[in-house]
């Protein structure tokens, strides 16, 4: 019965691990979104 919950409870950490990698990869695409490439790429937003 120990194994299942250590089972149940490493699938369940993965998971939150891969939601947090989620969000965060949306918040830098967000933040390195098309308001800023032009700034990344050097180019004058005058």
């Amino acid at each position: 019965m120990l194994d299942v919950i250590y089972l149940a409870t490493t699938i369940a950490l993965f998971a939150l691990v891969g939601l947090i990698a989620k969000g965060a990869g949306r918040l830098v695409a967000n933040a390195t979104g098309p308001a800023n490439r032009g700034a990344q790429r050097g180019e004058d937003r005058s």
